[in-house]
């Protein structure tokens, strides 16, 4: 899984893998893999293995200050973030269907992240 297009250095890529059925993007305890990933030249990269075969959708978001959260002013990120198969920007977090990927055995992810502020 990779993440591009941070915007700096600082912090860290706080990523959740959800299964299906459990509140996606926020799935919290329910979440089968959650990681801090280290920000190098621009992304973040990490392969996960032991994943059950089935479909997951995956959330980032770049916790530049390294609060453990997605920082927000009136509702709106501002920090960056991102979702499995890109899904095109909506004033809402996408639904699971939107950003959810087939894994069996091994798959790939490439997130690029999305800043609106």
């Amino acid at each position: 899984m990779t993440v591009t297009g941070v915007k700096s250095p600082k912090g860290v890529i706080r990523l959740v893998i959800c299964p299906a059925n459990t509140g996606f993007p926020d799935c919290k305890a329910r979440a089968i893999r959650t990681a801090a990933l280290a920000i190098s030249k621009g992304s973040a990269t990490q392969h996960f293995t032991d994943i059950a075969p089935g479909n997951y959708a995956i959330g980032v978001f770049h916790d530049a200050n390294s609060n453990n959260k997605l920082d927000t002013f009136m509702g709106i990120p501002r920090e960056g973030y991102g979702f499995s198969r890109n899904p095109p920007f909506r004033p809402r977090a996408p639904r699971f269907d939107e950003a959810a990927v087939a894994i069996d055995g091994s798959a790939t992810a490439a997130i690029s992240l999305r800043y609106l502020m």
